[in-house]
């Protein structure tokens, strides 16, 4: 009887999964279906049902593939397949253009509905090669093909991006992009990339990852994973991680920044905390004066160093989309810092994860104090 029972829940379990499939418009989301070998770099096109719509192709990378074209490591860089065994890459941003962008595009399997809504999700990961992080990362639905015999960038509407559109610059885990979508009606296909132009595309100059030994490229070098297009009735049916995190809190903690006058630098440095958003790393207005008492402290004598201390909150410890996020404020203090003319080499960062709260209330201000960065001076 329980292996019947086991039998039976295998089964449901196959069927749901592939009732997702059924519901998904785009074939072959993950890469999973490959016809032919990955010999080289440009090799989208073995991934049934992908190409790429211009003369630079876009990668492909399989578990199956040993080398500079496998999964998890690869040329460049290193991340598990969000799911399954492979994923694309694609080149979404260089600097003056020295190299071409890449993109992947794909024909869906039914025309889309005029008016009718469509959960659109897809997943991106910066390559540790990426000597650039952009923002800009999103799709575009369209009735033709794409078709451009040169490296030429592709300039139109972006349909689907991250709601924030951030400068993704995280080497570690998968961002989420997703959106609803309001087809226009006779939408056949789907095309990845960055639709703007350089000087529409914010971009951060990032330093070399010092455990990859990989081939560096001067340009923002994004994988690619499981996109899915679904259409839906509500709003409320496509679950995007963003808008779990809306709903928990949008409160930040803030305090006052200390008066220098007077104040030794040791002293500054220990009562000065910066304080974030749930799953934020990005300033607050008033985070600049804070900034800048530790970036006087630092400028005025070349022989300090500095810790900085970044820590979460328990539910961002918790959440598996989230891993990462007290490195991300760290790192964010940290180039803020080195654009001011800190030396990068004074700075060195901590991360205590959910370790060492300030606040064990567990209400929503105690979990807000708790989403910090905190400094120690080094003499």
């Amino acid at each position: 009887m329980k292996k019947i029972t086991i039998s039976l829940l295998t089964l449901a379990v196959g069927f749901f999964s592939q009732a997702q499939d059924d519901q998904n418009l785009v074939e072959n989301g993950g890469f999973e279906q490959i016809e032919g070998k990955i010999k080289r770099g440009g090799a989208i096109n073995v991934a049934v049902g992908w190409m790429s719509p211009t003369k630079a192709s876009a990668d492909l990378f399989s578990e199956k593939v040993k080398g500079d074209y496998g999964t998890p490591d690869n040329i460049v860089g290193f991340e598990d397949p969000q799911e399954g065994k492979n994923y694309a890459g694609i080149r979404i941003f260089s600097y003056n253009d020295k190299e071409p962008r890449q993109y992947i595009s794909t024909k869906l399997k039914l025309p889309l509905r005029r008016d009718a809504m469509y959960c659109v999700k897809f997943y991106v990961n910066l390559a540790e090669g990426s000597k650039y992080a952009s923002n800009n990362i999103g799709i575009n639905f369209s009735k033709k093909q794409y078709n451009i015999d040169e490296n030429k960038s592709i300039m139109t509407t972006t349909d689907v991006m991250h709601r924030d559109n951030p400068v993704v610059n995280a080497y570690f885990g998968w961002e989420e992009i997703c959106a609803t979508y309001i087809a226009k009606g006779g939408e056949k296909f789907l095309t990845i990339g960055n639709f703007f132009s350089n000087g529409e595309t914010e971009s951060q100059r990032l330093k070399k990852v010092k455990e990859f030994t990989g081939q560096s490229v001067v340009a923002a070098y994004y994988f690619i994973d499981n996109i899915s297009v679904v259409m839906i009735d509500d709003e409320t049916e496509c679950d995007c991680k963003i808008k779990e995190h809306e709903v928990k809190t949008e409160f930040v903690y803030e305090v006052a920044p200390v008066n220098p006058e007077g104040m030794k630098d040791d002293l500054i440095i220990r009562y000065t905390e910066i304080y974030f958003g749930y799953g934020k790393s990005e300033f607050t207005i008033s985070d600049m004066d804070h900034l800048k008492n530790v970036e006087n402290v630092m400028l005025g004598n070349d022989a300090h160093k500095l810790t900085i201390v970044a820590h979460m909150d328990k539910e961002e410890a918790e959440d598996d989309d989230l891993a990462g996020i007290d490195m991300q404020r760290a790192q964010a203090v940290k180039k803020h810092l080195v654009e001011k003319g800190v030396s990068a080499d004074r700075i060195s960062i901590k991360t205590m994860g959910a370790n060492e709260p300030q606040s064990t209330t567990g209400d929503e201000i105690g979990r807000a104090k708790n989403r910090r960065v905190t400094f120690i001076l080094n003499k």
